[in-house]
């Protein structure tokens, strides 16, 4: 739980810091979950046997959850197929 309380945290204040000294509004805060997910992502390499799997594997879940919830709100555009 540490890591994934770190990589938030770290998400946030990036998030803040683009904010307010480059002057980037925020769009979403979907911005920010997937900046999470690619920290965790990341730091899975700093880990270890199991501990390293079961990041990667709850990185996987947040981003396939989130991307879920950006077609339910329509935020993200279906190709035409």
């Amino acid at each position: 739980y540490t890591v994934g309380l770190a990589a938030t945290c770290w998400a946030i204040w990036l998030a803040r810091n683009r904010a307010t000294f480059e002057k980037k509004q925020i769009k979403t805060p979907f911005e920010i979950v997937f900046s999470l997910c690619s920290f965790l992502l990341y730091w899975t390499g700093l880990q270890q046997g199991e501990d390293a799997k079961e990041l990667r594997t709850g990185a996987e879940m947040i981003r396939t959850s989130t991307l879920q919830l950006l077609k339910m709100c329509g935020a993200v555009k279906q190709p035409i197929q």
